[in-house]
């Protein structure tokens, strides 16, 4: 397998890095009317009550890398505010650089540190740089077109990555520049996208557990990465409200502290289903199962697979109940199983085949109206389907009443 390359990481990375800071800046925020959006106005957007405040957000994967005046994010940055100031006035709201970056000490940008600080020095270097980098351009473009009239090739022009940034900022008038400048708030330092389970940890070891936090910082992550994918594609409102977020904890906390039986599955993406059990695929071949039989298997095993996977990571000891559940749910497995078993030598093979198939759609329709969920505070029923799909593949459980004996024999395809 071929290590991704760092331009393929770093982009990755810095998208996600987008989705948990807005998470940070909901978690920050005392207004529970609070909200952020995301890749609308500005990388992040939040409304805080009369507070408005536009994020620009540079995740860095390079080591000891600081910011300085001449950094090609600091301009392209400026780019995209000034782009904001065409429209808009710079009181309307702050402009902030957050960056897991450090600032360089001796630099002017740490004028940006502090809203208070005056930034007179900081303008006139950025004016300077500006200056440099639109005047270094204007000399290759003059230099191109005399090599154009020779008949030569033309040499790349400098700055490609900062200088609409430096032409977009120099051309704003002066009392918009002064402005500007007095809104914008530099954050460095920031978490990196490494720490994002020890930031959300940070913010709700007060209230949960202390042998909870791992579980509930990842459930909240998870959580929220489905809520901003769903705020991208438009399938949620593209503003997701501190309201959210506080009512998804306060559940989620709650069925913690109860047993630690969550219901993880309607908060994250499932994968598409590949390569099901061999064993699953006989299980249903020996009965003639239905595609919609076997679809519906194929997912609640997955399902079951997964949440139940969830809850031993936690290491929770309320998770050593699942051993227990499975015995009840095979022994309420073998009433059904048996009445067909003891009559099995006056059935034909279509009866046998077709019993296994009502016993199959008993586990899927039925089975989670008759067996008791695993805790009071949980009741997804595609757990006991899913379980029931699982105890097929070792073949604690079956449909055809000669089923061990049948997927013991080996295939054609085996023999061959």
């Amino acid at each position: 397998m071929q290590t991704p390359s760092h331009n393929a990481v770093a982009p990755a990375l810095g998208y996600y890095y987008q989705a948990v800071y807005a998470l940070k800046l909901l978690f920050d925020s005392e207004n529970p009317d609070a909200f952020v959006s995301i890749e609308t106005l500005d990388d992040v957007y939040l409304s805080d009550g009369a507070t408005k405040e536009l994020h620009q957000l540079k995740h860095t994967i390079t080591e000891g890398s600081k910011i300085t005046v001449k950094h090609e994010n600091l301009w392209k940055t400026i780019k995209v505010w000034c782009d904001y100031l065409t429209n808009n006035e710079p009181n309307n709201g702050y402009f902030i650089l957050s960056t897991v970056s450090e600032i360089d000490e001796a630099s002017p940008l740490n004028a940006l540190l502090d809203l208070g600080q005056d930034r007179a020095e900081l303008e006139s270097n950025l004016l300077g740089e500006a200056e440099r980098v639109i005047e270094d351009r204007k000399k290759v473009e003059l230099t191109n077109q005399t090599r154009q009239s020779a008949g030569e090739k033309e040499l790349v022009l400098p700055y490609e990555k900062k200088y609409k940034g430096c032409l977009a900022f120099k051309g704003l008038p002066e009392a918009k520049r002064k402005a500007f400048l007095q809104k914008i708030l530099l954050k460095p330092g920031q978490f990196s996208i490494e720490g994002a389970i020890d930031m959300v940890k940070s913010y709700i070891k007060r209230t949960t557990q202390p042998q909870n936090h791992d579980a509930l910082a990842k459930s909240i992550l998870a959580w929220w990465d489905r809520e901003v994918v769903e705020s991208l594609t438009g399938e949620r409102h593209e503003n997701i409200f501190q309201s959210e977020l506080l009512e998804f904890i306060s559940r989620k906390n709650a069925e913690l502290f109860n047993d630690g039986f969550t219901d993880d599955l309607l908060d994250m993406a499932l994968p598409p289903i590949t390569n099901p059990h061999p064993i699953h695929i006989k299980q249903l071949e020996i009965i003639a199962a239905s595609p919609v039989q076997k679809l519906r298997s194929f997912d609640t095993e997955m399902k079951a697979r997964i949440q139940r996977g969830i809850w031993i990571g936690k290491s929770l000891p309320s998770a050593k109940k699942l051993e227990r559940y499975d015995e009840l749910l095979v022994k309420e497995w073998s009433y059904r199983f048996d009445e067909t078993a003891s009559i099995v030598d006056s059935l034909s093979e279509d009866e046998l085949k077709a019993k296994g198939r009502a016993l199959l759609d008993w586990t899927h329709r039925d089975s989670h109206h008759q067996v008791a969920p695993i805790s009071n505070k949980y009741n997804n029923p595609d757990l006991i389907r899913g379980s029931f799909q699982m105890l097929s593949t070792t073949l604690q459980v079956g449909w055809h009443c000669r089923y061990k004996i049948l997927i013991s024999e080996p295939t054609s395809d085996e023999q061959h």
